[in-house]
């Protein structure tokens, strides 16, 4: 069989291969019933990796082109003579779309967990004293006598013209060349994300992702059914090299990262990192999502401009929460894009609700442009690096075997684990102790990795946040290697 693959197509590699498979079949050189060629032998053939031949299989599959058969191989599908009889009754197979929750069994790990002054330590939650609650409701009180009723009809579905002006301003401030046309409002990063895959994503799209990263996105990616291609990462966030393997050898269709308050690590990637990520997006035709949430919460330095500041032809997606920045009942966020990526979006925004709750959007666009805001974000993250400073200090006492890394912006901080401690291991004996961490495995896209806890320290007071890990250090040290705690090891 002649196939090809051309390094100058846009298509992903597997893509290519499914499609040349799927042309064969039309064309009636495979005829139902044919074996397709063994997996590694198609892979030598065209000098792929065997699994970029494994997951156009798994494409055709999911077209019903082919059907494998365990140990005889994939064949090509027989089409049936006649058409199915029309049920009377019916029933959505719902276990046929249904995917495993990436968080099933740890929220319900949690909530088990949950007893009578336990502390915890998991949730990574804003701290609610932060809340501008009085500047927001004056603003509210505002939009309420000063708008005009007609302005409380159905409005733009990308959001409210001076809001998408501010946000765009706020980019602008960061060197993103921004317009408000180009941002669409969204009800909170769930949704955005949500939206970017339904316009870039289907069942077994390449997605690559730094690992680990924030798990609410890999779940709404899980529900479309994605392949992952795990991105390594070390202190400084994501690394350049393995972008490049990654996007060299899968060719993702997206590329997932949050580069500024790392969820869960708290990293902040260098800007020279972005500059060369965004040129290799480029170079592989890659689609770049990045999570700005949390910028505004660096500690030791100015947050660095997104990776959408050194887009020259629109491939870098910009999705904001303003959840933690200043509070989550707001439920409002934001995706960044131009041309006919910002388009489809759009449309797809219309689809899901058809807009954010104006009301919202208007009192919120009155708080970003009073000095209220401004005073609100200096007053938090002085509250989080007063905090951070005193965790961190408590923490390296009570766990004196890790290496720890105090996180350069945000409020979490991520636990590598002695090899001998399973994450499960860990997450019990503190529960027993009376303190809840949050598990590793659902920040890993693959949902496997190294033994790891993440731990948060936004919402509680230095004082609960020490008794807190006063009880974690004491929970580790009973399952934890004794050689390694005595040596002050790291894992």
């Amino acid at each position: 069989m002649d196939l090809r693959l051309d390094p100058n197509d846009r298509r992903p590699l597997y893509v290519q291969i499914a499609d040349q498979l799927v042309e064969a079949i039309e064309s009636e050189r495979l005829r139902p019933g044919d074996r397709l060629p063994a997996m590694r032998d198609l892979a030598a053939q065209l000098d792929c990796a065997l699994v970029t031949v494994s997951q156009a299989y798994d494409l055709l599959a999911a077209r019903g082109r082919v059907t494998s058969r365990v140990g005889k191989g994939t064949f090509v599908s027989v089409v049936p003579a006649e058409p199915a009889a029309f049920a009377r009754r019916w029933e959505p197979d719902v276990g046929r779309f249904a995917r495993a929750e990436r968080m099933e069994g740890v929220l319900e790990q949690l909530t088990r967990a949950t007893a009578p002054g336990a502390i915890t330590l998991a949730t990574g939650h804003p701290a609610p004293e932060t809340f501008p609650l009085q500047d927001f409701g004056r603003a509210m009180h505002r939009t309420l006598l000063d708008d005009p009723p007609e302005s409380m009809q159905y409005r733009s579905s990308s959001g409210d013209r001076e809001l998408c002006e501010t946000l765009a301003g706020l980019l602008q401030s960061r060197g993103v060349a921004a317009r408000a046309s180009d941002i669409v409002v969204c009800s909170g990063a769930q949704q955005a994300a949500d939206l970017v895959a339904s316009v870039l994503l289907e069942v077994r799209s390449v997605v690559a992702a730094e690992s680990p990263t924030y798990a609410g996105t890999l779940g709404v990616f899980d529900a479309r059914g994605v392949t992952y291609v795990e991105v390594q990462s070390d202190l400084d966030g994501v690394r350049v090299d393995d972008v490049e393997r990654v996007f060299s050898e899968y060719r993702p269709r997206l590329f997932y990262l949050n580069p500024i308050a790392q969820n869960p690590t708290g990293a902040v990637l260098p800007q020279r990192r972005a500059k060369q990520i965004v040129a290799l997006a480029r170079r592989y035709d890659v689609v770049v999502l990045e999570d700005q949430t949390g910028w505004q919460f660096t500690y030791d330095a100015t947050a660095p401009p997104p990776l959408a500041a050194f887009d020259t032809d629109g491939r870098v997606i910009v999705m904001e929460s303003l959840s933690k920045s200043i509070f989550p009942a707001l439920r409002i966020g934001y995706l960044y894009c131009k041309g006919a990526l910002a388009d489809a979006l759009e449309l797809a925004k219309v689809r899901a609700d058809v807009f954010t709750s104006t009301l919202t959007q208007r009192a919120l666009w009155r708080f970003m442009t009073s000095p209220a805001y401004a005073r609100h974000i200096r007053s938090s993250r002085a509250l989080y690096r007063e905090r951070r400073d005193a965790f961190m200090e408590v923490l390296a006492a009570v766990v004196p075997w890790s290496d720890l890394r105090a996180p350069a912006a945000g409020t979490n901080v991520w636990l590598n684990l002695p090899s001998r401690i399973s994450t499960q291991a860990a997450f019990d004996e503190c529960a027993r102790e009376g303190v809840l961490v949050m598990p590793a495995e659902p920040f890993y896209p693959t949902r496997s990795g190294p033994p790891a806890i993440r731990v948060s320290f936004g919402h509680l007071t230095p004082e609960v946040a020490a008794e807190g890990l006063g009880r974690m250090g004491r929970a580790l040290a009973r399952i934890a290697p004794q050689s390694q705690v005595a040596a002050g090891n790291s894992p």
